[in-house]
């Protein structure tokens, strides 16, 4: 009955944020959840096994225990799929251990690389040589290291080593973009598991140039001149009534923010036609409250889902804002990394439009489920807001990404703000009131 409960939720909440597109069924989200957790499972072998300090480590239950999905079997005692290669190749006497940072970068940008060799007294002492390689997957090799695995000798009856380490480098590509495979290779010796990791670079030049002037309220300096550099002309959001809607960015107000006046402003310039991008949740703090500025009656709460051993899935839909980007589906950490938030929306009535939300199931918190929106659009008068967790403007000209979403947003805000400003309506400062603005 609980695990019918669990299921009837999200299959609501599903429903209700508007994702049946995103997969054919909703039992594919489950699926794909089950294929991102083998690669997130090898990550973690790749952590604990490239750590010669840990001998021993309590790595998941066997079963989904206590109801919680983190197990290698399902609840009714099945192999989920993939899992047993991965713990085949994790727990391999021999292994090798491989690091990319950042995973999703841009070309000419330098690339850290790192390759471990993880032995439980496979290889007799010696050194052994090693080849390295970046391979992009349309053919060709992109970038070539050799290196010395070197097993060193011990006393008797000690023990040897149980990682060592090989490679350490910094690489720039500037050739291609697109998905590439690090490739590592003990020519000699011994056949390791492992050895492969995927990353992807992508271009900067690809990103879409744009001819617009924005209005903004506390984006960071930074931010206004990387958008400059891409067509997108920034001035600061000055307080009266301005004549034409537009498009306001905001991001952290600060002091301003605490100023009741502007954001009556605000709420009128969204109600004459203008479109608003919350591109964080902390415009809305207002003292100790985290929804104390959100221009909606009902507030609900924003607060920092528990991302660990348990955690939530980031759903992105098929949307212009996620144009050119890896959607619809669970948003992979590996291409998204930083930008994927732990807050989340919640208690608020639905967005009109849900771009992307989150969703945890079996999660040990009461009833066992969770849910929430990432980004989602409501209406205003003759105008929108757009609410927004994802870490867009701290990870500007650092991820590609986060770079892509924004530009996104901008057009889609481009596209949908009134041309000719509407009137103000009559019980505006009822509305006000409403909103906690008297």
């Amino acid at each position: 009955a609980w695990l019918r409960e669990l299921g009837d939720r999200l299959a609501a909440d599903w429903e209700r944020f508007g994702m049946q597109g995103v997969y054919p069924f909703l039992e594919d989200l489950l699926r794909d959840s089950q294929r991102l957790h083998v690669r997130q499972r090898l990550m973690g072998f790749d952590l604990i096994r490239a750590n010669p300090q840990l001998c021993g480590y309590n790595l998941t239950g066997m079963l989904d225990h206590g109801m919680t999905g983190e197990g290698l079997w399902t609840f009714w005692r099945e192999w989920k799929p993939g899992i047993v290669d991965a713990l085949t190749d994790g727990w391999a006497p021999l292994r090798w251990c491989l690091f990319a940072s950042p995973l999703h970068g841009y070309l000419g940008r330098p690339l850290q690389i790192e390759a471990v060799l993880a032995t439980e007294d496979v290889l007799p002492p010696g050194d052994y040589p090693v080849t390295a390689r970046i391979a992009h997957h349309h053919g060709g090799i992109a970038w070539e290291q050799r290196a010395v695995a070197r097993i060193p000798a011990v006393k008797p009856g000690e023990d040897g080593p149980l990682a060592v380490p090989v490679l350490q480098e910094e690489v720039t590509l500037s050739d291609l973009a697109g998905d590439y495979t690090l490739a590592v290779e003990l020519e000699r010796g011994g056949s390791p598991a492992g050895g492969r990791l995927g990353l992807r670079l992508s271009d900067p030049g690809d990103l879409p140039q744009m001819q617009a002037t924005v209005n903004v309220w506390g984006v960071d300096t930074h931010v206004q001149r990387w958008l400059a550099a891409h067509g997108v002309a920034c001035r600061p959001l000055a307080e009266g009534k301005s004549a034409l809607p537009g498009v306001i960015l905001v991001g952290d107000p600060g002091e301003e923010g605490q100023e009741v006046g502007r954001w009556r402003e605000l709420v009128a310039r969204i109600h004459t036609g203008s479109v608003a991008l919350f591109l964080s949740p902390m415009a809305f703090r207002r003292g100790d409250d985290p929804v104390g500025w959100l221009p909606l009656a009902r507030k609900g709460r924003c607060y920092a889902f528990g991302d660990w051993l348990y955690h939530k899935e980031c759903v992105a839909k098929a949307h212009p804002v996620f144009a050119g980007l890896q959607a619809p589906g669970i948003m992979d950490w590996d291409y998204y990394g930083a930008v994927i938030p732990h807050e989340l929306f919640d208690g608020q009535d639905t967005p009109a439009e849900v771009m992307a939300a989150a969703f945890a199931v079996s999660y040990p918190c009461p009833g066992g489920y969770a849910s929430g929106v990432l980004m989602g659009a409501y209406p205003l008068g003759a105008g929108r807001f757009v609410l927004n967790t994802l870490r867009i403007l701290d990870l500007v000209d650092r991820h590609p990404a986060a770079d892509r979403l924004l530009l996104n947003l901008i057009r889609y805000a481009l596209e949908h703000a009134s041309i000719a400003p509407a009137e103000l309506p009559g019980d505006l400062p009822a509305q006000w009131t409403q909103l906690g603005y008297a």
